[in-house]
């Protein structure tokens, strides 16, 4: 079970990121479509190996996060390289907004207190919409013009998250601590 923390997408983006995923299927019918109950905004990815002490230390984190919430933008789509050749993950860009950058900041540094090791990677906001995309087509979806050019929602909570085997194939995320963003 993989570990993180993240924002659940609001349900006033949830419909237009549907809309994104069929464009995707349309043009990349091979591509993985991420489910709509898996969507959300990673703030940090904690490891692959989810014992009983790591995800105690997750949840200590998240309870002594205190962060306001935030309204967030999402603005067309982009892809990340994988390492299979000719193949990438593409994503709905997320404007980051300050209260966004002060989450993570803040979630890090508790993160490190206790004793998560995060690395140094660059935090780029996004929710993934589908793997394993041609990287031909990820091209031509990153050019599509969508009837709306932006969608704005609010976010109220963060999440520390364990994937687990889904029924239907694939990984489902369960829910395993929950902290409301203060208004």
């Amino acid at each position: 079970m993989s570990l993180f923390i993240a924002v659940p997408i609001p349900a006033g983006i949830a419909d237009h990121l549907d809309a994104y995923a069929a464009e995707i299927a349309r043009l990349a019918p091979s591509a993985s479509i991420t489910r709509t109950e898996n969507r959300h905004l990673t703030l940090a990815f904690l490891g692959k190996e989810a014992s009983e002490e790591a995800i105690a230390r997750a949840t200590a984190a998240l309870d002594s996060l205190a962060a306001d919430d935030f309204s967030f933008d999402v603005r067309g789509l982009g892809y990340f390289p994988t390492r299979e050749p000719n193949n990438c993950i593409v994503w709905a860009h997320v404007e980051e907004v300050h209260e966004l950058r002060k989450l993570h900041q803040a979630l890090v540094d508790l993160l490190r207190e206790q004793g998560f090791a995060l690395g140094h990677t660059e935090f780029r906001p996004h929710v993934t919409l589908a793997r394993k995309v041609e990287r031909i087509a990820a091209a031509q979806l990153t050019a599509l013009e969508f009837e709306k050019p932006s969608f704005f929602a609010s976010a109220g909570e963060v999440r520390l998250y364990g994937s687990v085997p889904s029924p239907e194939g694939g990984v489902s995320y369960e829910t395993l601590a929950t902290r409301a963003l203060v208004s």
